[in-house]
């Protein structure tokens, strides 16, 4: 395999198409100097303006005063299989979701969270740039498995 096969940068359009799968997302932000990363679940709405925006829901704490506060995020998604992985960062402007006609849309997706806790506050990520790139392998990727699954 050569370097050209190696590794491919996703078209913006193919980045989101990848952010629009139902995936396990990490917002970073920094508080008071500090990243921090916070494993999510997340939809992606993509309105025909710009790359979109991502929703994550959360109850008070680091997330929301990073979103309030800081007003900027990245967001990273990726997924490794037994041929290749892929990875997609977004970068974007954090804002809260306080009109109704908004939070519909986004409850209207299935943004839900996973585990049964109270998180009553939507935090939109309005996407400014979305870039991404797969890689593919030449022999199986060490997962600390055994063996790969399919």
């Amino acid at each position: 395999m050569d370097d050209d096969q190696i590794m491919e940068i996703l078209t913006p359009e193919e980045s989101l198409d990848f952010l629009d799968a139902p995936r396990l997302g990490r917002l970073v932000t920094v508080i008071a100097g500090e990243p921090n990363i916070f494993p999510v679940n997340y939809v992606l709405l993509r309105t025909g303006e710009g790359p979109g925006t991502l929703y994550v829901r959360t109850a008070p704490g680091d997330k929301l005063f990073a979103a309030t506060v800081t007003k900027s995020a990245v967001f990273e998604v990726d997924e490794l299989t037994h041929d290749g992985a892929c990875s997609v960062i977004a970068r974007g402007t954090t804002r809260v979701v306080e009109q109704a006609d908004e939070l519909e849309r986004v409850d209207t997706a299935g943004l839900v969270p996973w585990i049964r806790t109270w998180k009553p506050t939507v935090i939109a990520i309005d996407l400014t740039r979305v870039t991404g790139r797969r890689f593919h392998f030449d022999r199986p990727a060490e997962t600390g498995e055994s063996e790969v699954p399919d």
